[in-house]
């Protein structure tokens, strides 16, 4: 009858540890991979909005001192919310992530778009921003076309 007892006290103990393991897993694969992937996506749509919304000044080359702050900030966010993605290979595989090293690519043309478009008069000046050249707008919408291609997202009504 020792044996049975036991076995009943056994049962018990035993789901309930199981389930605080499993409890403990799950969060931890939710707040060390689902959540940053979610972030990721996020950051890469903010990008993609930024990027449309602003296409005609980015493409023409206006220099404009909030955007080239703007695209700034969407490549180093880019390039650190993929950085906390534990596993990336295993999640860019399951969540259809761009591979990391586009990531970083497009936060390089991203870098290139923002010095583009800074304004580049010095600080104080009235003065309006010089007109943009056609070597820099040519350059931003080849920019555009391979973030596009990198994020795998549309940069373009097209």
């Amino acid at each position: 009858m020792t044996p049975n007892i036991a076995f009943q006290w056994f049962t018990p103990i035993f789901t309930i540890f199981a389930g605080i393991l499993i409890f403990i897993v799950s969060q931890a694969v939710l707040k060390l991979m689902i959540e940053p992937v979610q972030q990721l996506k996020g950051a890469i749509g903010l990008t993609a909005n930024t990027l449309l919304r602003q296409r005609s000044k980015i493409t023409n080359g206006v220099e404009n001192a909030e955007l080239s702050a703007k695209i700034f900030d969407h490549a180093a966010e880019l390039v650190s919310k993929a950085e906390v993605i534990i596993c990336y290979r295993l999640a860019a595989l399951t969540f259809r992530l761009p591979p990391k090293a586009n990531i970083v690519k497009a936060a390089r043309e991203l870098n290139g778009v923002a010095h583009a478009t800074r304004d580049k008069r010095p600080p104080g000046t009235r003065l309006p921003a010089s007109p943009s050249s056609a070597l820099s707008a040519d350059k931003n919408h080849l920019s555009l076309k391979e973030i596009e291609k990198l994020l795998r997202v549309k940069t373009d009504y097209e």
